[in-house]
């Protein structure tokens, strides 16, 4: 894979960077993508480069479909194509629908479902053009899919949006040699987690134990490549098994949401 170029949006920290490295330690040029960080995004391309890989920082408000057009034009300026593109970029965001202002739900889904919209409209042209292309959205745990659940709607609206793009995306592609998957992770360990809230969260997978950044760019890394070539519109849960939440409770009439927040 040491011709393709792969554009990890939000590649420089947390999954995106995990998806970085693998991508590089596969063969690929990675374009990161980043929005404000530039030292997180600049310290990556330089470990890639001690590894032996090959990589270039990119900055780009992909919320902004005129944002995502450039980076896109100036990806392939650089390289002369994109093969493979990561919707990674993501606002995570806790909110009952009561609360919720216009402008913050607009920003969830411009940040999760429309960056991905967009993004795969840029690069599009280019892999029709080369009769090649590998599209992987990140997705939500499929235990939030359709199902509902307190202060996520937003969120959770965007994320099953990425998943439904990803479908429709993958049907409309295939006959060109373009794939369009979808990974959804379960409960991810970031690093940053107090311990009380750690332990929360991994009473609630079969498993055991949250899962690891690299793990989902583990199945990212296997959905590009040659292995995955009739693999398309898939949606592959990285969870743990876990795929069920257990029913809200409620005190005094408020709804605990999943992170011990409360919504009234």
């Amino acid at each position: 894979m040491g011709d393709l170029v792969a554009l990890v949006t939000g590649g420089s920290r947390g999954i995106g960077r995990a998806i970085s490295r693998k991508l590089a330690e596969a063969g690929m040029t990675v374009a990161v993508n980043y929005r404000s960080d530039q030292a997180s995004a600049a310290e990556l391309v330089e470990a890639i480069a001690r590894d032996g890989g090959a990589a270039s920082a990119h900055q780009a408000d992909v919320r902004s479909p005129a944002g995502i057009s450039a980076l896109a034009r100036q990806i392939e300026g650089a390289y002369g194509h994109i093969d493979v593109l990561v919707n990674n970029v993501g606002e995570f965001s806790l909110s009952a629908v009561a609360a919720t202002s216009d402008q913050h739900w607009h920003d969830v889904l411009d940040s999760n479902l429309g960056s991905a919209f967009h993004a795969c409209k840029a690069v599009l042209p280019g892999m029709r053009r080369r009769g090649f292309g590998r599209i992987v959205n990140i997705g939500l745990s499929p235990v939030y899919q359709v199902r509902g659940a307190p202060n996520l709607a937003p969120y959770a609206i965007a994320k099953t949006g990425v998943v439904i793009l990803t479908r429709s995306l993958a049907v409309e592609e295939a006959a060109r040699g373009i794939t369009v998957n979808c990974v959804s992770p379960g409960l991810i360990d970031n690093g940053f987690l107090p311990p009380e809230q750690e332990r929360w969260m991994r009473k609630r997978v079969p498993s055991g134990r949250l899962g690891r950044p690299s793990e989902v760019a583990d199945a990212v890394e296997f959905l590009v490549s040659e292995r995955a070539g009739y693999v398309s519109g898939a949606n592959l849960a990285v969870s743990g098994a876990w795929d069920w939440e257990d029913r809200p409770t409620y005190h005094d009439g408020e709804v605990t949401d999943l992170f011990e927040g409360r919504a009234s």
